[in-house]
């Protein structure tokens, strides 16, 4: 009895002893591991024309590339085997949070540092390559965050697929070996021999101009639009200088990676309308089912970016963005010096069928 009294004191000291570092950590962290304030700014904090086109029984707006066709009516399985007919939905849905830092484990979408400092595991770095061009690095932190469903609205349970309710820390950075080697990471992505070339990048500027022109490029599926080449899949970029650029890079990457992992499914397109109507494996990036929003440091759902002595920049009038959108479109003003935090909000495109 003594004994297992002992256990449960010690475990408890060390407990208060881990929270304690946890506190100090963050009190020394200070602007490295900034407080976004993500749960107090849901409302007012998010983009709410890019749910925008809801489109519903084929009416409401032109979808995006790879959508599911303009039908009056769709038709799914249920359990049984047995045809339902429906009315298909299609709408941006907000769902992921990803944020990123060059401080290892910190959470900027809430302020907290969770850190060994004594292991030095995941440290971020600026580097410098062979041909004296300057890298940097970005730890990232992915979130569920079922916005819709936490507020309820649009959360019918034909259109809600890997069933998150509550805000959920999925997957960091800091774990995964891959994501901070290029030579490992060739090992789940070996066709970055054959993309990661100048010829490969010529091909994404021409992506670029097609996105800039209004367009949406689904074929070159290594070029990330405006951001770059999408190869390699690390953390490791060559934008040291516009982490406003690099960052919206290391999304692209980031969601190319979770696709390639089954973490990601394809949401969009007929398959989820007609017959069993479940999300499909997508090995390679659908780039156009996605929006992405910054929330930090200076929200695109402002108009008005702050900071910089109080000057302001005007924006465009969207609040969201296509996944390799030029930073030119929607980035200006919003690298705030001493800042070196971003989070973003993703909205994916989900086609369902309403019964």
């Amino acid at each position: 009895m003594i004994r297992f009294f002992l256990i449960g004191l010690m475990s408890t000291m060390i407990s208060m002893a881990s929270l304690y570092s946890v506190a100090a950590d963050n009190d020394k962290a200070g602007d490295l591991c900034p407080d976004a304030n993500i749960l107090s700014t849901v409302i007012d904090g998010m983009c709410w024309s890019c749910l925008l086109p809801i489109r519903l029984a084929g009416i409401g707006g032109d979808a995006p590339k790879g959508a599911a066709s303009s039908k009056p009516f769709c038709m799914c399985a249920d359990e049984l085997g047995v045809p339902e007919w429906g009315i298909p939905l299609g709408f941006f849905q907000p769902s992921r949070i990803v944020s990123f830092s060059p401080t290892p484990y910190c959470m900027p979408s809430f302020g907290v540092r969770l850190a060994d400092d004594s292991t030095r595991a995941g440290q971020g770095r600026t580097e410098t390559a062979i041909d004296d061009t300057e890298t940097s690095f970005f730890h990232y932190k992915y979130w569920v965050y079922p916005v819709m469903q936490m507020i309820e609205m649009f959360a019918n349970a034909d259109c809600t697929y890997d069933g998150a309710t509550t805000l959920d820390l999925a997957y960091f950075s800091e774990a995964d070996p891959l994501y901070q080697d290029d030579l490992l990471a060739f090992v789940m992505f070996p066709e970055t021999v054959i993309f990661s070339n100048p010829i490969a990048t010529s091909i994404c500027t021409a992506d670029c101009a097609q996105i800039l022109a209004g367009g949406e490029v689904v074929e070159n599926y290594f070029c990330a639009g405006c951001s770059g080449n999408l190869y390699p899949m690390t953390g490791n970029n060559q934008y040291s200088d516009d982490p406003v650029r690099g960052t919206s890079l290391l999304t692209t990457r980031l969601m190319a990676t979770l696709h390639r992992r089954g973490q990601a499914q394809l949401t969009m397109g007929n398959h989820m309308i007609q017959d069993s109507c479940e999300p499909n494996y997508a090995p390679m990036l659908p780039k156009t089912q996605y929006r992405s929003s910054m929330l930090y440091p200076v929200r695109e759902a402002s108009s008005q970016p702050k900071g910089g002595g109080g000057s302001s920049i005007p924006l465009s009038t969207g609040c969201c963005h296509k996944l390799g959108d030029s930073v030119l479109k929607w980035g200006n003003g919003r690298l705030v010096p001493g800042r070196e935090a971003f989070v973003y909000l993703l909205y994916s495109w989900n086609d369902c069928c309403l019964r």
